[in-house]
């Protein structure tokens, strides 16, 4: 309490700093049109500034550069002002009155308006019960209005500040199909699917925290070390619980016949989907056309959903595709390759592009 109220008399007697001194001295004054009708255009142009960077059309750097460029100009016209036409003599009674009554209204105001019980540590704290209470308005506020995407965001940080990784990494899913190019919201929903992860680990569920790591994995670039990491969390997880991955090995080479129609940066999608029924793919690696032909391995690691995996199918099929578009999804004048139907577990896996999509 006292560390507050002296850190407000501080802001108190800056106040008094910034406001007497025009007070207690002579000063004057000079209409200027000029003056004033380009401050109005500096702030029109800090303003533009503004909505510039937020729609990302230039970087920090250059508003900052661009404001103290303006800042500049306005040092320099106010340094050439015109000549002072009229002389104020100091309004000492003015002055007076205010350092009285600001330090007298700051005290009266905050007694009146504030809440001083938020001073105390303890009241601070916001409790299990609160943010449970929390949740529960937020669920029924997203029920009436689930395209909130700002109320599921909230509702990720309700539930995962109380230990409830699951739903919350839900609620941050939904959030991200509302706002896809939010990075920020992304790594929130990715914080929250490793601190599910480790929990699990912790609790010794292996099998738990592998399935949290493996909804890791398709946002993380292949060759990064933030994949590097967290696979090297699933093997440790699969070893300690004992727990088996299966895989799919083989070679991707391309017909020669069509060596002319790719180029070296074209995008190589290798996965492996099942035979029968749904077609989303189980497993996906990929990359560039100049690495074939190229050794792959797929696993359960490199599942697209944690339902579908490579180790709940009899048979699949491996299928390698060339986009220029980088699209994942087949376009005409994709070239295309598929295996035979294998088991998961397979190596020595072949394939080979060979057929333009109609």
């Amino acid at each position: 309490m006292i560390l507050f109220w002296a850190i407000a008399a501080a802001f108190t007697a800056a106040a008094l700093l910034f406001l007497l001194p025009p007070l207690l001295r002579s000063r004057t004054t000079a209409p200027d049109a000029h003056l004033a009708a380009n401050a109005a255009i500096y702030r029109e142009q800090l303003a533009e500034l503004g909505a510039d960077l937020q729609r990302g059309a230039i970087t920090r750097e250059e508003l900052e550069r661009s404001s103290r460029e303006i800042d500049r100009r306005i040092v320099a016209e106010h340094a050439a002002g015109a000549p002072a036409q009229a002389t104020h003599r100091p309004q000492i009674a003015v002055a007076v009155a205010l350092g009285l009554l600001l330090p007298l209204a700051a005290v009266l105001g905050y007694r009146q308006l504030g809440e001083p019980r938020a001073l105390n540590p303890e009241s601070a704290q916001v409790s299990a019960q609160q943010m449970e209470a929390l949740v529960q308005r937020l669920s029924a506020h997203l029920q009436q209005t689930p395209q909130d995407s700002d109320g599921w965001t909230l509702l990720g940080r309700a539930l995962a500040s109380l230990g409830k990784y699951e739903p919350a990494a839900q609620a941050y899913a939904r959030a991200l199909q509302l706002l896809p190019e939010n990075r920020d919201l992304l790594v929130e929903f990715i914080k929250t699917l490793a601190l599910a992860g480790s929990a699990e680990f912790d609790a010794k569920n292996y099998a738990g925290a592998i399935g949290y790591w493996e909804r890791i994995l398709p946002f993380a670039p292949p060759q990064s070390e933030f994949a590097r990491t967290v696979s090297a969390s699933i093997a440790e997880a699969r070893q300690l619980g004992g727990i088996a991955s299966a895989s799919l090995q083989g070679t991707v080479s391309l017909d020669p016949a069509l060596k002319k129609k790719v180029s070296p940066g074209d995008a190589v999608f290798v996965l492996a989907r099942p035979v029968s029924g749904s077609k989303m793919p189980l497993a996906v690696v990929r990359i560039t056309a100049d690495k074939l032909p190229y050794s792959f391995t797929l696993d359960d690691s490199m599942a697209m959903a944690p339902n579908a995996k490579l180790s709940g199918q009899a048979k699949v099929t491996v299928v390698a595709r060339i986009s220029k578009s980088g699209n994942a999804l087949p376009q005409k004048g994709d070239v295309e390759g598929l295996s035979a139907p294998v088991a998961p577990g397979a190596s020595g896996v072949k394939v080979v592009i060979s057929k333009i999509l109609n």
